[in-house]
């Protein structure tokens, strides 16, 4: 009697592991997603500030390169130091009286100065 417990214990065993393995598997992995999940959004995220910052570096260091170049090309002219300075300033962007004094076309306006490095002049309305 003792035999055929033994035998039908091993062989409930053997039928029944690869199932618990399965649903043991399937939990355990739910659990690891979830826990891996928030350091992967984590590390993605921080892959892409890491290239947002290398991108503006290269887009920085372009135009640092392209105003470099500028200046040599003013300094080789030799001319006097006023047109250099005129030369590598931008036109002042000018907004009439009556202009600024709509509020969306002064900030696009005040917008586009700080972009280009310029500034915002206003002016008469003659």
């Amino acid at each position: 009697m003792s035999e055929d417990n033994d035998r039908l214990m091993e062989q409930f065993i053997e039928k029944a592991t690869p199932k618990l393995l399965e649903a043991l598997t399937e939990q355990v992995s739910k659990q690891i997603e979830d826990q891996i999940g928030g350091l992967k959004t984590n590390a993605e995220k921080m892959l892409d500030e890491i290239k947002d910052q290398r991108r503006a570096a290269a887009e920085a260091a372009a135009k640092e390169q392209a105003e470099a170049g500028q200046l040599k090309t003013l300094l080789e002219r030799k001319g006097d130091p006023a047109s250099i300075k005129d030369a590598l300033s931008p036109e002042p962007i000018r907004l009439t009286r009556v202009q600024a004094r709509d509020a969306a076309l002064y900030r696009r306006a005040k917008a586009q100065a700080e972009k280009t490095g310029t500034t915002l002049e206003i002016v008469s309305d003659e």
